[in-house]
């Protein structure tokens, strides 16, 4: 999916702290992703937007834990970004198998449910 600005969710260890949106090389930051300001917000990590929101519009960022389902099928996974290509994967825990992100393109904008934070839950 197509984004149309770099967004990342910022942390220090487990605690969110606040957004990054880079437009055209521009930083600007938000503690609550209404505000946004050029002012620098302090963080260690930070977790990128995948480009896609679950089926209650919430967005999904690299860490999120996620539940896919259809009428047959459901597995929970964790969304992880491969930096050295470039691209998200799903982490499947039933199957311990990686998914790309591509052959899940239909999926991640109908059934994706999003269930919680890795870092916080400290699995897998």
């Amino acid at each position: 999916m197509p984004i149309e600005s770099l967004r990342y969710r910022l942390r220090i260890a487990d605690k969110i702290v606040g957004f990054k949106k880079q437009i055209h090389q521009i930083d600007f930051y938000s503690k609550d992703q209404y505000a946004w300001n050029g002012q620098e917000l302090a963080f260690e990590i930070q977790d990128p937007f995948t480009g896609y929101f679950d089926k209650n519009r919430r967005a999904i960022y690299s860490e999120d834990i996620v539940e896919f389902h259809d009428p047959n099928n459901s597995f929970h996974g964790l969304i992880l970004f491969d930096a050295p290509l470039q691209e998200f994967q799903i982490l499947d825990w039933e199957k311990q198998t990686l998914r790309s992100e591509k052959s899940f393109h239909d999926w991640m904008q109908t059934s994706l449910v999003w269930k919680s934070y890795h870092f916080i839950q400290g699995i897998v």
